[in-house]
């Protein structure tokens, strides 16, 4: 990343844009991507009549996994590939991660959440008006996607798979870096868990959440 390149976050419209060339630039790849997500999390509400809802959240998080995490090949993502084209993406594509978190404050005042990443217990300030609004996420553990740009942390991801199940937060860890961990398999495997048909934690989810409606529909 140069230096002199302005880094920003990307518009919703540009999101979309990218997952449609995939979709219609590379069908082929796409085709791959959808195969790989259902065999992997093979939704539980493929295997009923699911309501429409339901549908909508499983296409949510199909449209997350490709954009950020799907191996187009040599581990370039369609997120990635964008950000090679437009030098001023790469700060959020190089810092964007998925993971579960605690809550551990939020401060309507400044929009600001404190979340406990559960895997290192790094603290990040979550700079999002919904995020710090809803009480709802004060307890228990919170699924999200979060990126770093220009020092500032906020909400990345379309997908947030929250549960209410008692959950106390372990100790802050003082020494990380304060970058999390891209784990590709990360988002997949949790979204496995709680929408799979065999999933773990299948029936507890109690909110999901869309960050923008523009990726809906691919």
């Amino acid at each position: 990343m140069s230096k002199h390149t302005k880094q920003r976050w990307p518009e919703p419209e540009e999101l979309a844009e990218i997952l449609a060339d995939i979709k219609y630039g590379t069908p082929y790849l796409f085709d791959i991507a959808r195969i790989i997500f259902e065999d992997t999390v093979d939704p539980e509400a493929y295997h009923r009549d699911a309501s429409e809802a339901e549908i909508v959240q499983c296409n949510m998080a199909f449209s997350e996994w490709t954009l950020f995490d799907f191996d187009m090949g040599n581990e370039m993502t369609p997120l990635k590939r964008a950000a090679r084209q437009d030098p001023s993406l790469t700060e959020f594509s190089d810092t964007q991660f998925y993971s579960v978190f605690w809550v551990i404050s939020q401060d309507r005042r400044t929009n600001v959440t404190r979340l406990r990443d559960i895997v290192t217990c790094e603290d990040f300030l979550v700079q999002d008006p919904m995020l710090a609004r809803n009480t709802r996420w004060a307890n228990g553990l919170l699924g999200s996607r979060i990126a770093r740009v220009d020092g500032v942390w906020r909400l990345a991801g379309q997908v947030h798979l929250h549960d209410n199940a008692e959950s106390h937060p372990l100790p802050h860890n003082e020494k990380g870096d304060g970058l999390g961990i891209q784990n590709p398999s990360a988002f997949i495997s949790h979204v496995q868990s709680v929408l799979g048909y065999d999933g773990l934690y299948n029936g507890t989810l109690l909110e999901s959440g869309l960050v923008d409606d523009t990726v809906r529909s691919l």
